[in-house]
């Protein structure tokens, strides 16, 4: 029974440390655990401790893991997303910058910056983030994906919506690129100002079908939001919503025109 119990305590206490201390316990086992196991201990770590809301000890994990590992850009988002959440905003640009030093084409770490900033009322420092996004090329399905929110933070829906559907040219399977795609398309259609400079062939193309599709595959690939997405489809009929931006134009104009009289 003796023996039984010594390993439980033993797990017990490991758990214990691996919570309440866990920078202790990561340099307590750096002469024992190689790198690669060590970093990813580190994280479970921090993950624990955030479900716990334990957000001043995951920032100290990952302080730990930037002092071990400093050339890791994702350490340090992390960290910043930490102290997001403690309210410490100036703190976790500051974190985001040591992310973009190291990654300076990441368009996830620029975007939060962006927002932070502009949540800061650091106006001008926001604007140039954004503007730093648009030079950027993306390469990747998210990176894309990061672009599109860019512009769509912007009420830039055209170039929101083409990143979105580059997007997911190289990865399909996205539910929630789709619902954002179905969401500015239908944008594209209801708020008159919204495609204004579109070039003739995105004025006269079938949006109404192409949104359609969008919110089809969204609840494809998540069925989970099937009942979200299906209210969205009420208030978008196509009794209601034109088919093309040229239509909607033609409503608009036709309604100042009345107007006048």
């Amino acid at each position: 029974m003796r023996l039984i119990t010594i390993p439980i305590v033993i797990l017990i206490l490991f758990v214990i440390f691996s919570i309440f201390t866990p920078v202790l316990l990561l340099q307590a086992s750096e002469p024992i655990l190689p790198t690669e196991m060590r970093q990813t201990f580190a994280q479970v770590c921090a993950d624990g401790s955030s479900i716990l809301g334990r957000y001043e000890t995951c920032v100290e994990v990952y302080d730990y893991l930037i002092t071990k590992y400093p050339e890791i850009g994702h350490y340090f988002e992390k960290k910043s997303e930490y102290l997001q959440k403690l309210g410490k905003l100036q703190e976790s640009v500051t974190a985001l910058d040591g992310a973009i030093g190291r990654e300076p084409e990441n368009i996830e770490y620029l975007l939060k910056k962006a927002r932070i900033t502009k949540s800061l009322n650091k106006i001008q420092e926001s604007d140039a983030t954004y503007s730093r996004i648009d030079q950027i090329k993306p390469k990747t399905a998210s990176g894309f994906d990061y672009s599109g929110d860019a512009a769509l933070d912007r009420g830039m829906y055209q170039q929101a919506y083409n990143q979105y559907t580059q997007s997911l040219a190289l990865d399909s399977t996205n539910a929630q690129v789709w619902e954002k795609r179905g969401d500015v398309i239908f944008a594209l259609l209801t708020i008159p100002t919204a495609g204004l400079n579109a070039d003739d062939g995105l004025k006269t193309q079938d949006l109404y079908t192409e949104g359609i599709k969008s919110y089809e595959n969204a609840i494809r690939l998540n069925p989970g939001k099937a009942v979200e997405i299906q209210f969205k489809l009420t208030k978008r009929s196509i009794d209601v919503v034109p088919k093309t931006i040229g239509d909607l134009e033609s409503r608009y104009t036709q309604y100042k025109y009345l107007d006048k009289n």
